[in-house]
């Protein structure tokens, strides 16, 4: 008879564990003590070593069902029907999250080998191929860029906001990063001649307009980026 609610404790337990572990590691990454962990969760040493026997065990159980919500993420936008959008969003989507917790950050910024046994870095490195192979047929991403070049790219940008992120200038380094990624560097009107053939925020080929003046954009979609982006940007003068 006292079965039951000692398996109900020990299910509080891990669920306390694993919530302290989150907080504590999005916050101070994985090198955060085991002693305050179990601090946080209310718990001794010795119950968080009876349901993880190593700090890297509970740092793994943590973040592999992050990691696994950003992959399932990536395979939902496999069949976007804007590639570039597809693709340019989630590299910012990633690098935003990264920015306020840190576990992810290291987890993503590292191949993850650590997750081996679950196959998580197999499997976000094969999520954010498709997204990119089908930006780069979209003639939105430069074709001499492989997923391990995005996956650097994503790392630097991770660390970069995550030390800028008290600025007055949020995303600014993971616009840079994405712009090294497009086949077409978008030029400053005031500074030269404006690409007429690709559109300025995602670099799609634009179709000649018949009349009236070139396009801009390819779409509503990225000319609703650019007003963002204009009323986001710091005024001169």
């Amino acid at each position: 008879m006292g079965s039951p609610p000692q398996r109900a404790d020990a299910r509080r337990n891990r669920e306390r564990i694993l919530q302290a572990a989150f907080e504590a590691f999005a916050a101070e990454g994985h090198l955060v003590p085991l002693d305050d962990i179990a601090r946080r969760a209310g718990v001794g040493a010795g119950t968080v070593y009876r349901n993880f026997p190593t700090k890297e065990a509970l740092f793994q159980a943590v973040v592999t069902v992050r990691i696994e919500r950003i992959v399932d993420e990536a395979r939902a936008l496999g069949g976007a029907a804007d590639p570039a959008d597809a693709f340019y969003g989630f590299v910012t989507q990633v690098v935003e999250r990264a920015m306020f917790n840190h576990a992810v950050c290291e987890a993503l910024a590292a191949d993850m080998r650590g997750f081996d046994a679950s196959g998580m870095d197999e499997q976000f490195t094969a999520a954010l191929d498709v997204l990119l192979r089908r930006a780069q047929n979209a003639g939105a991403v430069r074709p001499d860029v492989d997923v391990q070049d995005v996956r650097a790219l994503l790392a630097g940008a991770m660390y970069m906001e995550r030390g800028h992120r008290r600025g007055d200038r949020p995303g600014h380094m993971t616009s840079l990063a994405c712009d090294a990624l497009r086949p077409t560097t978008k030029r400053n009107e005031t500074s030269g001649p404006r690409d007429e053939t690709h559109c300025e925020i995602c670099a799609t080929p634009l179709t000649p307009a018949a009349t009236g003046r070139p396009a801009r954009f390819c779409s509503a979609s990225c000319r609703q980026k650019a007003h963002r982006r204009k009323k986001a940007s710091p005024k001169t003068g």
